[in-house]
């Protein structure tokens, strides 16, 4: 019975004994595992944070996201469609009035803003409509006080050389109709006056800058037309000085317009 005894305590002893020993083992290796991972898991979580703060520093920053638009994604993105421009510039006067009259007599300059709309037929040819109006910088002497205003309008065209490129060259051509308007007024008398004729070509050349949304550019203009109708009314308080009449101009003479300013375009 002894003997007994001992053999069924050393068995008891034998199936309780690994198991515990097994448990023990995982309880080292998770205690183990968890002082091992904690180190790359805060290490991971500061990289995070990183990441975190550069990519708002980046959305904050304004040109954070600004990356370069490649000739290549510009060509691939590239379909015919319309498009618009503005124009802001100062034209000097050359040429006559008239027979017996110089443009720059009557007027100093002209401050002009204009735009064109048309279409986009190749990545180099635009068609389309131009229009543009200005204030003249009127020359009516000391004892006067005048204003002077001018719109044109007419078809234009437009080249560009190597449309793609951060720097694109561009030429144009166009035509149309002219008109500009004069008021002048003393104490006693105020008159009006304006001529209109046909603008016979307008040469233009510049150079846009490309950014990824908008072009913008500097151009240079001359224009030759010629003033042929007018029509003047004149107001006064003296008997015999209120009239109006309209006409031809006698000897009329072509005329001319040196225009330099900026432009934006849109597509």
């Amino acid at each position: 019975m002894r003997h007994r005894g001992s053999l069924l305590c050393l068995l008891t002893c034998m199936t309780v004994a690994p198991p515990l020993a097994a448990q023990a083992g995982k309880d080292e290796k998770k205690e183990d595992d968890i002082v091992i991972d904690n180190r790359p898991r805060s290490k991971q979580r500061e990289i995070k944070e990183g990441q975190t703060e550069t990519t708002e520093f980046e959305s904050d920053t304004p040109f954070g996201g600004a990356a370069p638009d490649p000739r290549v994604l510009r060509e691939e993105r590239w379909k015919p469609g319309v498009g618009w421009g503005f124009r802001l510039g100062f034209a000097f006067p050359m040429g006559d009035y008239s027979g017996n009259a110089k443009l720059s007599q009557v007027a100093d300059g002209l401050i002009f803003l204009g735009g064109e709309v048309g279409y986009w037929f190749l990545p180099q040819l635009f068609t389309g409509v131009a229009l543009s109006g200005g204030y003249m910088l009127p020359d009516c002497g000391d004892d006067a006080s005048c204003m002077a205003w001018q719109l044109r309008g007419g078809p234009l065209v437009l080249w560009r050389v190597a449309p793609f490129s951060n720097l694109t060259p561009f030429f144009g051509v166009g035509a149309g109709y002219e008109w500009i308007t004069f008021n002048a007024s003393t104490d006693t008398i105020s008159a009006n006056t304006s001529a209109h004729g046909f603008e016979y070509v307008n040469l233009q050349a510049g150079l846009d800058v490309r950014s990824r949304t908008e072009i913008y550019g500097v151009f240079v203009s001359w224009s030759l037309g010629k003033y042929t109708k007018y029509s003047s009314s004149v107001e006064s308080d003296l008997p015999g000085f209120s009239k109006e009449e309209s006409g031809s101009i006698e000897d009329p003479q072509t005329h001319s317009w040196l225009g330099i300013g900026v432009r934006g375009t849109f597509e």
